[in-house]
């Protein structure tokens, strides 16, 4: 039997409180989300209200069903990296929704799923990219706030030197915003943030090397807040001058 929205938000409030006493009918549910997911690795562009749902309904519920649900993140993962273009916007949004609900509960590794979202900038869909946007500062914001989390951050900035050679401009430019805020944030303030941000100046397109280059000028928190807004005007007011040419030196990693 596959529940309705209103029975799945029902079930996910007893399973909170009793896992074992509804694990049948969760196992019964997650086999109609895997046949879901089996017809959405074939036919990635059909009606996806019901998957969305139960995508929404599993991540609610899988710190109850740990060993059942292993496979549930690096799922949606395959099939983000795999068909992100062709998904619905609503489903995509779902999927990386739930993902983030994971992450948020310590039940995915940031090292993992960091990448992921920066590839998805890629998509031209500006609601999601604000939601990345929004949780990659989060969530460096978090790991950071205890102590500096050198690996992780050595393990995105490496990747975010492929991101901003990306020929993708929208890729490119989220990227270097976030780059910009984490330094605004006091974040990331390191020489390996200022090169990957200075790597960003020798950009094909104009509006990415404008971006990097007020950075440099001091006006970094203008250049991030106009990528942050996707606006094609890359001229704005000066932001809080907290680095300028003068202070920054790039230095090798």
């Amino acid at each position: 039997m596959v529940y309705s929205a209103a029975e799945l938000l029902k079930l996910q409030a007893n399973i909170k409180r009793d896992p074992d006493g509804y694990r049948d009918e969760f196992l019964l549910q997650y086999r109609h989300y895997q046949a879901c997911l089996q017809i959405f690795q074939l036919k990635p562009s059909q009606d996806s209200k019901e998957f969305a749902e139960f995508i929404t309904f599993i991540a609610q519920v899988s710190k109850c069903y740990p060993t059942t649900t292993a496979n549930f993140a690096p799922e949606l993962i395959t099939l983000l990296e795999g068909q992100q273009q062709f998904l619905d916007a609503a489903l995509r949004r779902a999927m990386v929704q739930a993902l983030i609900l994971l992450r948020n509960r310590n039940q995915l590794d940031p090292a993992v799923l960091l990448p992921v979202l920066f590839k998805l900038f890629r998509v031209n869909d500006k609601q999601l990219r604000e939601l990345l946007f929004r949780h990659i500062i989060s969530d460096l914001k978090a790991a950071n706030q205890k102590g500096r989390s050198e690996r992780l951050n050595k393990t995105v900035q490496s990747f975010l030197y492929s991101v901003l050679s990306d020929d993708n401009e929208l890729a490119a430019k989220k990227s270097l915003a976030v780059l910009s805020e984490l330094w605004r944030r006091n974040i990331w303030r390191d020489a390996r943030t200022v090169n990957c941000i200075a790597s960003a100046v020798f950009h094909k397109s104009p509006a990415v090397m404008a971006a990097a280059l007020k950075f440099f000028l001091g006006q970094d928190a203008a250049a991030a807040a106009a990528a942050a807004d996707d606006s094609d005007d890359d001229d704005g007011d000066d932001g809080d001058d907290n680095a300028s040419g003068k202070q920054v030196l790039v230095q090798p990693t």
